[in-house]
C-alpha cells in the first residue's frame, strides 16, 4: 500500500512534496514524485513495498510508450496469474508488481478509446489511483468498487484540482476549513459519509467512483464489479468454500512476510482455516496470528482464539489494549489525526493500538471486514426478518410498549420495540441511526441504489454501500497505514461478495446468522467453536467516557457543559443522558456522547491555540494559510515543511 498526492497547477511541487512528507507513515520505504514537463501536473507516492522489491516496480510508474504516469495504492487478487496472461499476449509489464497491472489494463483501455470503468471492475482487489496521460492532458481519479482504500480531491484555483490519500496532506497543498454542516450526518453514522468530508471544499471519492479531469472539467462515472461466477444455488457451500480459499489465497501472496487478526469470530476464523491451509500446501509455516486482550473477562476473546490457533498449529501473539486515560487519549487522538474528518465509532482505540502491535511483527495482515455485512451477522437483520411478525400487533399496543417498558428489556429488544411502532420505512431509519439524543437533530445519508423488498435486505444492503466503507473499512486502513501495515480483506473479494449477493438475507440468517458461512467453515474448527457467541471487539464507553472527561475537562459539571454546548437540550436532561450514559445502562446513549466528546475534541483543537498539542503542526500551518490566502486573495507561494507524524 502507498500514500498519494498530487495536483494539476503548475508550480506546486513544493507543496505536493509538502504533502507526502505528511504521508510517511503510509509509504515508509520509498518516495517518487514526477512533474510534467510543460507543468500541468505533479504526481507524488510514498510507497510500502508489498510485492515486487525491485527498482522496477518504484512508483511513479510510466508506461513503455510514456504516455501514461500512474501513483497507485493498494493490491489486485491474482496479479502474478494476470501479469503472467498479459505478457503471453504481447503486452509489456515492466514489474511484477500490483501497480504494473494496473497500468497496463488502464493504458490499454484508454489507447482504445473505451471507457476505462469496464476493464478496472474486471480487477478485484483494493485500490485507490492517479494516472496521467500526458496525451490528452487528462487526470484519472479512482477508488475500488468496495471502498476500501481512500481517496480525497478538491476543486482550487482556476479550475485545477488537488488530491491525496488523507486529509493532512491534502490540505498541505489546498488549505482549507472545517466545514461544521455534517454534524447530523456524523451523528448519524458516527462517521461522515462519502462524498463529503467534514472540510469545505474537500470531497472523498465514493466507493467506485472514478473522475476524469480535463481543461478544469470533472467528469464522473463508476466502477462495477464484474465476475466470473454464475450462480446457480445448487451447491453455494461448495462455491463459497472455494471463492474464499481463493481470496485468501491471493491476499497471502505478498513479497512480504503476512500475519492475520484472530478474534474468537467466525468471519477471522473462516479467513485463519484457510490461510493456514494454503500455507501447508505452498509448503510454508502457517502465518501468525494476532489478538487483542483485555482485562474484562467477559470482553476478552482471548480463550477463543488461542482454541483456534492451536487447533491450526498458529503462533499467536496478544496484545494488550489500552487501559489507562492517557494512553485512550493519546490512541484516540492518533486515530482523528489519521482520519482528518470526525470520526465516533469509539474501537478506532483499540485498533489504533492493535495496529501498533502488528506492525512490530509483519507489514501485511488478512481481516474478517465485510463478514458481518455479507452473510447477516448482525442482530437488527434477524429483527428484520421478525418486523413483519410485529406489525400484526396493533400500533397502539406497538406504541405503547416502545415506552418506560421497552428500558426494561435488553438492549437489542429494547430496539426493537422503539424502532418498531410505525411502518418498515421508520423502523429502517431508526434502526440505522446511531444519534441517542432526540433533541440533537441527525440524517442519515441513503445510497440511491438501496434495493425495495425486505426490510432485512435493505439493511444489508444500507451496511455494504455506506456503513461498510465509511466505518469498518475507513477505520482498518487509518489505523493500519498510520504504522505502516497493510490490511486485506479476502471476504471482500468479488467472487465471495458476488456468491454471498446472490444469497437472499433470509437463507443468511437461518440459525442465528450466518448460516451460509457456518457451513462453509464447519468441518475446519475446533469441536464446540462455532457453538459460543461472538463478543465483539468493543470498548467500555461508558468507563471510557468518564476517564476521558475527566482528562479532558475535570468535573463532571464542567463535562457536561463542554458535551452539549449550544445544543437545545436543558440541564436536566444533560445529567439525565450522562448519567445513563456512564452507567452503563444505555449504551446507544454512551456511544452519542462519546461522538460528541469527539466532536468537541475536534473542535477545541481548531479553536485554542492548546489545541496545538492536539493536531499536527501541518494542520495549525494551514490555517494560518487559509486566513492569510483570505487577505490577499490568492495562494502563499511558500510554505513550512509540515512535521512528519507517526
Amino acid at each position: 500500500m502507498c500514500g498519494l498526492a498530487g495536483a494539476t497547477a503548475s508550480g506546486e511541487q513544493p507543496r505536493v512534496h509538502a504533502a507526502l512528507h505528511a504521508l510517511a507513515h503510509r509509504g515508509p520505504d520509498g518516495e517518487g514524485c514526477w512533474s510534467d514537463p510543460a507543468g500541468a501536473v505533479t504526481l507524488g507516492v510514498r510507497r510500502l513495498i508489498t510485492t515486487d522489491p525491485g527498482a522496477a516496480a518504484n512508483q511513479p510508474l510510466i508506461s513503455p510508450d510514456g504516455r501514461f504516469v500512474l501513483a497507485f495504492n493498494g493490491y489486485i487478487a491474482g496479479h502474478r496469474r494476470r501479469i503472467s496472461s498479459l505478457r503471453q499476449d504481447g503486452f509489456t509489464v515492466e514489474s511484477d508488481s500490483d501497480a504494473a497491472l494496473f497500468l497496463t489494463v488502464l493504458g490499454n483501455a484508454l489507447r482504445d478509446g473505451g471507457d476505462p470503468a469496464k476493464p478496472l471492475g474486471d480487477l478485484s482487489g483494493q485500490y485507490a489511483f492517479a494516472l496521467w496521460d500526458c496525451a490528452l492532458r487528462q487526470l484519472w481519479l479512482g477508488r475500488d468498487p468496495v471502498g476500501i482504500k481512500p481517496l480525497y480531491f478538491v476543486e482550487y484555483g482556476s479550475g485545477n484540482v488537488a488530491f491525496a490519500s488523507e486529509i493532512a496532506a491534502l490540505r498541505c497543498i489546498v488549505p482549507t476549513m472545517p466545514d461544521q454542516n455534517v454534524f447530523p450526518h456524523y451523528l448519524a453514522h458516527l462517521f461522515v459519509p462519502a462524498p463529503a468530508t467534514g472540510f469545505a471544499d474537500i470531497r472523498q471519492l465514493r466507493p467506485g467512483e472514478l473522475i476524469c479531469w480535463q481543461d478544469g472539467k470533472i467528469d464522473s462515472r463508476m466502477i462495477r464489479p464484474a465476475t466470473c461466477h454464475r450462480y446457480d444455488g445448487e451447491d453455494a457451500v461448495a462455491d463459497l468454500r472455494g471463492a474464499i480459499r481463493q481470496s485468501v489465497a491471493d491476499a497471502m501472496d505478498a513479497d512480504r512476510n503476512v500475519g492475520m487478526l484472530l478474534s474468537g469470530g467466525m468471519d477471522s476464523g473462516a479467513i485463519a482455516a484457510m490461510a493456514c491451509d494454503v500455507a501447508r500446501e505452498r509448503g510454508q509455516k502457517p502465518p501468525p496470528g494476532f489478538v487483542m486482550q483485555f482485562r474484562d473477562a467477559g470482553m476478552d476473546e482471548t480463550p477463543r482464539a488461542r482454541q483456534l490457533a492451536k487447533h491450526l498449529g498458529m503462533e499467536l501473539h496478544v496484545i494488550a489494549a489500552p487501559e489507562e486515560p492517557e494512553e485512550i487519549l493519546g490512541h484516540l487522538k492518533d486515530g482523528l489525526r489519521a482520519f482528518g474528518s470526525p470520526f465516533g465509532n469509539p474501537s478506532i482505540v483499540l485498533m489504533q493500538a492493535l495496529s501498533a502491535g502488528v506492525s512490530k511483527h509483519v507489514p501485511v495482515c488478512l481481516a474478517g471486514d465485510g463478514g458481518d455485512e455479507l452473510f447477516g451477522g448482525y442482530p437488527r437483520y434477524r429483527a428484520a426478518r421478525m418486523f413483519r411478525f410485529w406489525q400484526h400487533i396493533p400500533g397502539v399496543v406497538r406504541r405503547a410498549m416502545a415506552g418506560n417498558f421497552a428500558r426494561t428489556l435488553p438492549r437489542g429488544a429494547e430496539r426493537f420495540v422503539q424502532g418498531g411502532q410505525g411502518s418498515a420505512e421508520d423502523a429502517f431509519h431508526f434502526w440505522n441511526d446511531r444519534a441517542g439524543i432526540s433533541q440533537v437533530p441527525s440524517k442519515l445519508s441513503l445510497a440511491a441504489d438501496l434495493p425495495n423488498g425486505e426490510l432485512s435486505d435493505r439493511l444489508m444492503a444500507f451496511d455494504r454501500k455506506i456503513t461498510l466503507p465509511g466505518n469498518q473499512l475507513a477505520m482498518s486502513d487509518r489505523c493500519g497505514m498510520a504504522y505502516g501495515l497493510e490490511y486485506r480483506v479476502p471476504l471482500l473479494g468479488h467472487e465471495v461478495m458476488a456468491i454471498a449477493g446472490h444469497v437472499q438475507a433470509g437463507a443468511h440468517l437461518r440459525g442465528g446468522g450466518k448460516a451460509l458461512l457456518r457451513a462453509v467453515i464447519a468441518p475446519m474448527m475446533p469441536d464446540g467453536y462455532l457453538c459460543a457467541g461472538k463478543i465483539g471487539f468493543n470498548p467500555p464507553i461508558a468507563e471510557w467516557l468518564v476517564k476521558l472527561g475527566a482528562l479532558l475537562w475535570g468535573n463532571e459539571g464542567r463535562i457536561i457543559e463542554v458535551l452539549f454546548g449550544d445544543l437545545p437540550v436543558t440541564n436536566r436532561q444533560r445529567r439525565h443522558y450522562w448519567h445513563r450514559a456512564t452507567q452503563a445502562r444505555a449504551p446507544d446513549m454512551a456511544l452519542s456522547l462519546w461522538a460528541m466528546l469527539v466532536w468537541r475534541l475536534r473542535e477545541e483543537c481548531w479553536q485554542s491555540d492548546i489545541g496545538e498539542a492536539n493536531i499536527s503542526t501541518a494542520m495549525v500551518e494551514n490555517v494560518a494559510l487559509f486566513a492569510a490566502r483570505i487577505k490577499t486573495g490568492g495562494y502563499m507561494p511558500e510554505r513550512p515543511q509540515p512535521r512528519e507524524r507517526r
